[in-house]
Order: C-alpha cells, then sequence, then structure tokens
C-alpha cells in the first residue's frame, strides 16, 4: 500500500511538472546570420605580438637579443612568422640551454638561427598557399638545416583539420612534427601561426 501511495505521488508530480510547459510561449522563429572572422589585424607583427606580451614575452626579448626586429616591423616584404609562446621558448631553453633563466644567458648564435629557422620567406596560409600534402618551404636559414615542410589540413574528419603542420611526420627526415595552436592571423607583413613547441630540422 505505501509503494502505491509513493507511486501516485510521484506520478502526480511528474505530471504536475510536465503540465507547466504547456503554459509558455512559444519560441519564436531566430533569422541566424552567418559571418566569418576576419583574419586581418591592421598592424605589424611584431605590434601584434606587444599585445599579447603574456604569450609572446620571451620570444619579443629573443627578436632583440639577436637584433632582428626589423623582419617583424618592417611592411616591404611578407613573411610567415612561426611565432613562439612562452611555452615554447622556455621548452627550447631547456633543452639546448639547461640551467638557463633569461634568452639572454642562451649563446645568441644559436638562438638566432632558432629565430631564423622560424622565419618563412614569403606568405602561407591555409587560405591560399598551402596545400594538403606537405611541401618544401624557404626558411632564412641557410642550408640543410633550415629544410621544412609545410601543410595544412583540411579534411573535415580529422581531429586536427584546419591546423597549419609544420614538418609533417616523414616529411622532412626525421624532423619532429609541430601543430600551430592558432593559425592564419594577418599582420600587414604576412602570416602569423602560433607554436607552443619550436620546430627543428632533424636528418
Amino acid at each position: 500500500m505505501y509503494k502505491t501511495f509513493i507511486k501516485q505521488v510521484l506520478l502526480t508530480i511528474i505530471i504536475g511538472l510536465t503540465m507547466t510547459g504547456c503554459f509558455l510561449e512559444l519560441q519564436r522563429d531566430y533569422e541566424y546570420e552567418s559571418s566569418v572572422l576576419d583574419p586581418h589585424v591592421n598592424m605589424t607583427a611584431w605590434e601584434y605580438f606587444e599585445t599579447r606580451t603574456d604569450l609572446f614575452s620571451i620570444f619579443m626579448s629573443a627578436i632583440e637579443y639577436t637584433d632582428m626586429k626589423a623582419y617583424f616591423t618592417q611592411t616591404e616584404k611578407k613573411y610567415t612568422f612561426l611565432a613562439l609562446t612562452n611555452v615554447a621558448m622556455k621548452s627550447y631553453m631547456q633543452d639546448r640551454f639547461p640551467g638557463a633563466t633569461d634568452i639572454t644567458e642562451c649563446d645568441k648564435a644559436s638562438v638566432k638561427k632558432l629565430l631564423l629557422y622560424h622565419l618563412v620567406d614569403g606568405e602561407y596560409s591555409s587560405y591560399h598557399q598551402l596545400k594538403v600534402e606537405p611541401m618544401y618551404v624557404l626558411t632564412l636559414l641557410k642550408g640543410e638545416e633550415g629544410l621544412m615542410t609545410m601543410l595544412t589540413r583540411k579534411n573535415p574528419w580529422q581531429a586536427d583539420a584546419g591546423k597549419v603542420v609544420v614538418n609533417d611526420t616523414g616529411s622532412n627526415g626525421s624532423s619532429y612534427m609541430r601543430l600551430a595552436v592558432t593559425s592564419n592571423i594577418m599582420p600587414l607583413n604576412g602570416v602569423i601561426h602560433v607554436f607552443d613547441a619550436f620546430c627543428y630540422y632533424k636528418r
């Protein structure tokens, strides 16, 4: 009898809750207006980095340390800037210069090579230039150490669709593949792709 009473009470509550929704106003039509975010930023790559010092402060210090700021401030030539976050720069320092706490404690020539490798001659974005197959691009680091491939993932079924990939597995010797965490930021002097891990060529 107690179970029957509980069932009746629960049934009454459920019916009561269901009926309360019947008196609500019907949902109105919503006119969805699609739009695409504009990737263009009306500033140079350097000015963009200045707006995000929380991400790029070590990278900016490295640029100034190696006297390479002119590449990032000029507007005559287009470059692809593979920007390294503080996470990537700290990883570089720990890997190549254990114990270094500031980029200026690292060998200047080595830091310059790192930055030259992360500067690609020309503008390579997912919008037009990059293909779905790896393509060799020309970094400002000369010789074999400067070899780099880039591609973009465009298959909507891939987990990393839309990502810019540097040195896709097997496309450039034994180089480690790197995925951009943010890509296709378009400053006045090229395109920026942001990485949480530094890129390098490995034979």
